[in-house]
């Protein structure tokens, strides 16, 4: 019998889940590996500390939604599992008058899906239900189409890798860096500078706001307040953990700014909004993602995927389908069926 092909996937988010899923469901032979500690992508989520009951926050992906039905029908068993749950927060809309910040209720009351230990926890619920082999803390440094398929050079690692099969679902810069050449026969590729923009995130220990877990807000530094304690359950608590996301003017802008001149202005922004004092406001997490939202010329949401078929090579990615958890999702699945 003709062995599966073997697959090596780039990047273990949301599209690389997805796709190891789709191929390993097929029979093949399945390597994730991403340059992180752990699989997530944007799906990122920390404790305050070690200890497995310790107050977790989301500081990339807050939460998401589920139209397609193919991605309906995909989650529903974590839902029944309970890797999935519903958040139905009371949210609110952040303008700047004149007056100052003024918050409104918000009429927004589509469905939201989050996990109750964190959207991390969820792609890794995902990927241990897949025989994929899983490697983190493995940069690709290279790669290369060989007569046997692909090779793969590791940074500090002189050992290579081999495969079949290869798909990429890195922000498209960089996937346009690793691929080379290759990446000239992509026109998709070609305005790979604006397909994401960045976002700023901060999270920060603050008080509970009364009647209100998520902030939409307009015309600021911040684009989204999310209370992470309230999405755990634990609307209780006396300190609640809040993730700030600039918005993506502000993110651009500011891209290189120093950190702490960085939290400064959102924290800032945040008590004012909030009608908190500062001092109630401690930093508790900061992160730059470079890569987070659609850019100024990002592809349209339906392309799902690039592919290349006779050379057994796939790009994936919320970058190719409207920035969304689920449009990842479909990307990794249409990226997989195009190599099968």
């Amino acid at each position: 019998m003709q062995p599966m092909p073997h697959v090596v996937i780039i990047g273990a988010g949301v599209a690389g889940a997805s796709a190891a899923a789709t191929l390993a469901d097929a029979g093949w032979r399945v390597t994730l590996v991403d340059k992180a500690a752990r699989p997530g992508g944007r799906c990122a989520t920390r404790r305050l500390a070690a200890d497995t009951a310790s107050p977790w926050f989301d500081y990339g992906a807050q939460y998401f939604t589920a139209r397609d039905p193919a991605f309906r029908q995909a989650i529903a068993s974590d839902l029944d599992a309970g890797a999935l749950c519903h958040w139905r927060p009371m949210l609110h809309v952040a303008e700047h008058g004149d007056a100052g910040w003024r918050r409104t209720p918000s009429p927004d009351e589509r469905e939201r899906l989050i996990s109750p230990r964190g959207l991390n926890d969820w792609i890794r619920y995902r990927l241990d239900q897949t025989t994929a082999d899983i490697e983190c803390r493995r940069r690709v440094s290279a790669v290369a189409r060989t007569t046997q398929g692909w090779q793969l050079q590791f940074a500090d690692d002189a050992a290579s890798q081999n495969a079949d099969a290869l798909i990429v679902t890195l922000p498209a810069v960089q996937a346009a860096g690793l691929l080379g050449d290759l990446a000239d026969d992509m026109p998709e590729l070609a305005a790979a500078d604006s397909a994401l923009s960045p976002c700023h995130s901060l999270v920060v220990a603050a008080p509970a706001l009364a009647d209100c877990h998520g902030i939409f807000v307009k015309g600021g530094h911040l684009a989204w307040c999310a209370d992470n304690t309230h999405k755990a359950g634990h609307g209780e608590a006396a300190t609640h953990l809040w993730t700030l996301h600039a918005g993506p003017a502000f993110s651009t802008d500011h891209l290189e700014d120093d950190p702490q001149t960085i939290a400064t202005m959102l924290i800032e922004e945040f008590a004012a909004l909030g009608g908190l004092a500062t001092a109630r406001i401690k930093p508790v997490h900061q992160h730059r993602w470079r890569y987070a939202r659609p850019g100024a010329k990002p592809p349209p949401a339906d392309t799902r995927c690039l592919a290349r078929p006779e050379l057994r090579l796939a790009l994936a990615g919320d970058w190719l389908a409207g920035g969304r958890i689920e449009g990842a999702w479909l990307s990794g699945r249409a990226a997989a069926d195009a190599l099968r």
